[in-house]
């Protein structure tokens, strides 16, 4: 009969440091209705810091799988190029630039929802609400 046993001896409980946080925000974008007559608010879940690039890059980014299914559309169109902020002035991916009023409205709505200044966009054709 043969006996083996682990030469490793008894420790105390190990005590870690605290458990890591994770920072989650809401930021706003804006989308066109199913029937392509207006805009609707939509928050999304962030993790990090949240401004009008992240903003930007989430609308830019396209739909979720909930908005698809309420009917929601986008009318800017969907890249992972990301947009970036240049001094004063947020600067969106080559090939992205509002094609149609709504894709316009909605990058306008998004960027006033982030408290951003926005300049040179007629808002007397769009409601943010």
């Amino acid at each position: 009969m043969t006996l083996t046993a682990c030469g490793i001896r008894p420790t105390p409980v190990l005590t870690g440091g605290e458990a890591p946080t994770v920072s989650a925000h809401a930021l706003t974008v804006y989308l066109v209705n199913a029937g392509r007559d207006g805009l609707v608010r939509r928050t999304r879940t962030h993790i990090g810091t949240v401004d009008i690039t992240t903003a930007m890059n989430s609308l830019l980014a396209g739909l979720t799988e909930e908005e698809e299914e309420l009917g929601l559309v986008t009318e800017v169109p969907e890249t992972t190029a990301k947009a970036i902020a240049v001094l004063n002035v947020i600067v969106m991916p080559e090939g992205t630039e509002p094609p149609t009023k709504w894709a316009l409205f909605q990058v306008h709505c998004t960027a006033l929802a982030s408290r951003a200044k926005v300049a040179g966009v007629p808002t007397s054709d769009v409601n943010c609400s």
